[in-house]
């Protein structure tokens, strides 16, 4: 998969997908496979999204994001798009949605199909909607295509209702609007070995700046290591107990695993809320209940049937 950060002309006629897609849930996979589905008519299926600067989209503005761009990019391949054009927003945001549509899309990225989810809105200030785009698309001979929602549970799905799931601790309705487990997968860095004290020694992974946290707490995850999955216990939060620390961390014990990590990029997967975050009487108390947690995992990984190495 080819990531553009410039407007360039491709060497073929593209079917373009529209959107920010933070999250890439299922309702945004809905959209981005209409786009990949224009391969049988010989198009490039291709992406066009934003980077985010300090000027975001009107509609986007005071929002965290669900996913890094690492993660973006990973599932957007795994769908099947070819070429990503991540393009600075600072250098779109003042485009008519007009000329948006006829000299970036259908001149500059040869679009002869263009997808889009059923809110979207594009063009300065987001004056443009998907009836606009669809009289746009029909006088320049370009097929439009408009993802109706995807419904979960009476409603549509969003990367707002995501967020307000991650944010309240419902992790099992994240990942089944998601359509796959939150993760995290950052470099893991060098933290103050209190877990290795306690006997459990643990990787950290800060967030990423503009990343959204989800609710500090306790977390069963999958942890991908090596090609292998590994059962996991996850502390999100600043670790009320210890003295000090107060930026938030995911901090995963690894069950099976101890030996440095340091500097790797490990995605740790989330999929159930075990419990939120406590300040205990002291370190006694704290790996007794961080005991507790790691059977509880064990027990709900053999039942998934997960090998725990």
């Amino acid at each position: 998969m080819t990531v553009m950060e410039h407007i360039c002309t491709p060497e073929r006629d593209t079917a373009v997908a529209l959107g920010v897609f933070d999250g890439v849930h299922i309702g945004h996979q809905a959209v981005i496979g209409e786009a990949v589905n224009g391969r049988e008519d010989g198009l490039l299926p291709v992406v066009f999204t934003f980077h985010m600067g300090r000027q975001r989209p009107v509609n986007k503005r005071g929002q965290d994001v669900i996913l890094t761009d690492s993660l973006k990019q990973q599932k957007l391949s795994e769908l099947g798009v070819e070429t990503i054009y991540k393009i600075h927003f600072d250098e779109v945001r003042e485009f008519a949605p007009e000329y948006f549509v006829r000299e970036i899309l259908a001149k500059s990225l040869r679009a002869k199909k263009i997808v889009c989810g059923y809110d979207f809105r594009f063009g300065k200030d987001a004056a443009g909607d998907c009836e606009l785009l669809q009289r746009l698309c029909a006088e320049l001979g370009i097929r439009a295509v408009v993802v109706p929602p995807m419904m979960e549970g009476g409603e549509p799905v969003s990367s707002t209702r995501i967020r307000h799931c991650l944010k309240s601790g419902d992790i099992t309705g994240a990942n089944r609007l998601l359509g796959y487990e939150y993760t995290i997968d950052r470099k893991v860095i060098d933290g103050l070995k209190n877990g290795r004290k306690l006997g459990f020694p643990t990787i950290n992974q800060e967030f990423a700046p503009g990343q959204l946290v989800p609710r500090f707490g306790v977390y069963a995850s999958h942890v991908l290591l090596d090609g292998k999955v590994y059962g996991g216990v996850t502390n999100i939060g600043v670790k009320p107990t210890i003295a000090g620390v107060r930026s938030p961390l995911a901090e995963t014990f690894i069950i099976g695993i101890d030996r440095d990590l340091y500097g790797q990029h490990i995605p740790v997967s989330l999929f159930c809320f075990l419990r939120g975050e406590q300040k205990f009487s002291g370190l006694d108390e704290l790996s007794s209940t961080v005991k507790q947690n790691i059977e509880t995992v064990k027990s709900m990984i053999q039942k998934d049937h997960f090998i725990i190495k």
